[in-house]
């Protein structure tokens, strides 16, 4: 049997780069956390509520109760244990208590979770299974977040690099870039929207009639990400690449740096 070990505490955290309702969403709703922890959850927003999580592919069952559950704070705690599976005999269901909270970051939210009432020679334990789960709820939000917010500033970026009026490409660029991005290539280094833009004119100078586009989904993983594009020239030349960003919460681009694939023409 599990004891109550008042001294025993599990406190991790993490801040990651997604909208704090879009986290909140992941930890209090059935369909949320069986999507962060590759489980089938079961439970209700509201204090009593039967909590059960199956993971089939460990063959354990995690069962308890909602202990706390508060929308403004952004706070839900639960009972935790084995209900079925390794450990259900010293780990039993419901024998420790977790609590997660969600706040406000710079970056875009802090996550805290707090685990209670467990063995102290188990609490290391208990803190790296946490912490993994923490990193992979921050790539869940993450890529929930960014996947709408590229769909905005994707298209945005290659409007800007396809306009030829400076005063039109300068404000694509605001649409979808840091006004410190920095951007390299193999031709150019610009730091700020201002040099970027500059840097892009020069290209429909020396380059008249060659188009860029976006081809295919972008990968994303932690605020980073891959897209592939390639240049269409007026003589049917293609070429292709891929480019590796770091983007906000927000989707906008703080450095992007090019990769081609083989040589332009020329």
């Amino acid at each position: 049997m599990n004891d109550i070990h008042p001294e025993a505490l599990v406190d991790v955290s993490v801040v990651i780069e997604a909208s704090p309702d879009t986290v909140w969403n992941i930890v209090s709703t059935p369909e949320g956390f069986s999507g962060w922890m590759d489980a089938t959850a079961e439970f209700e927003p509201r204090v009593g509520s039967p909590f059960k999580a199956d993971f089939p592919n460990y063959g354990i069952v995690m069962s308890g109760e909602v202990a706390s559950f508060d929308t403004e704070t952004k706070t839900i705690a639960f009972t935790w244990g084995v209900e079925s599976g390794p450990q259900a005999d010293t780990f039993p269901a419901g024998s420790s208590l977790v609590e997660v909270q969600v706040t406000g970051d710079p970056e875009g939210c802090h996550v805290r979770l707090r685990q209670t009432r467990v063995s102290p020679d188990s609490v290391e334990q208990h803190a790296s299974g946490w912490r993994f789960h923490l990193s992979r709820m921050a790539l869940h939000a993450n890529r929930s977040d960014l996947a709408g917010a590229l769909a905005r500033t994707l298209p945005a970026w290659f409007n800007a690099w396809n306009e030829s009026d400076g005063e039109a490409r300068l404000q694509r660029l605001r649409d979808c870039c840091a006004d410190d991005v920095a951007f390299s290539d193999e031709w150019a280094v610009a730091d700020g929207i201002e040099l970027l833009s500059l840097h892009i004119g020069n290209t429909h100078h020396y380059m008249p009639g060659w188009r860029l586009e976006l081809a295919g989904d972008p990968r994303v993983c932690r605020g980073e990400i891959l897209f592939d594009w390639r240049a269409l020239g007026p003589n049917e030349e293609q070429v292709s690449g891929i480019n590796h960003a770091r983007v906000a919460a927000d989707g906008m681009l703080r450095r992007v740096v090019g990769f081609p694939n083989g040589s332009w023409p020329g």
